[in-house]
């Protein structure tokens, strides 16, 4: 009986024992986040979008981080082409995505900073004027012309974490995005961002 009741106790034991490691390495999270962006440019342009956010904590100190994310306000100005002065040139976010890793330092058990270093591409939609010369030498112009643009490259970051619960937290963070470079203009690009996490 005693032999029973101790083989019983080591295997409820090693079971808590396994789902206890189970849980402590489980590290994955997922989140929400809003952001502004700028770009300095001789017409500096604004952005703003929302998105959603996956990431697995490898330790106490660094994670593997995705972001995803799609505008909700972009970038406009009157034309001033004869005939066309009610038109807009438009630049909106389509998407913009992150594959980040995240080194984070513990300040207090509720606050940590952290450093943000990855690869991001953005893709911009247009809305513009589009001029066509025909073999006689006449221009015509149609509205509206639409494409789009890539952007991608490096991008760095740093971020303040609020750990609110054991699994609900909130952040903000400032990212250099790769340089917009359209048109022999060059101009930087970065982003603020405030968001919330859920891990499990």
């Amino acid at each position: 009986m005693k032999k029973a009741l101790s083989f019983t106790m080591c295997i409820l034991a090693s079971t808590y024992a396994s789902t206890a490691l189970a849980e402590e390495r489980n590290g994955w999270y997922i989140g929400a986040l809003y952001n502004s962006q700028t770009i300095s440019i001789y017409q500096s342009r604004e952005f703003k979008s929302a998105g959603a956010i996956a990431g697995y904590k490898i330790n106490d100190i660094f994670s593997i981080e995705t972001r995803l994310h799609k505008g909700t306000s972009g970038y406009s100005f009157n034309l001033l082409e004869p005939g066309f002065e009610d038109k807009k040139y438009k630049q909106d976010l389509d998407y913009q995505g992150h594959i980040l890793a995240k080194a984070s330092y513990s300040i207090t058990e509720a606050f940590n900073v952290y450093a943000l270093a990855g690869y991001t591409k953005t893709k911009t939609e247009i809305t513009t004027l589009e001029f066509h010369t025909d073999l006689s030498g006449n221009t015509s112009v149609t509205y509206p012309h639409q494409y789009s643009e890539n952007t991608d490259g490096f991008s760095y970051g740093v971020g303040l974490n609020y750990q609110i619960y054991n699994q609900f937290s909130v952040f903000v963070d400032y990212q250099v995005l790769p340089d917009f470079d359209k048109y022999q203009k060059s101009g930087s690009w970065d982003s603020l961002n405030l968001g919330v996490n859920y891990s499990f």
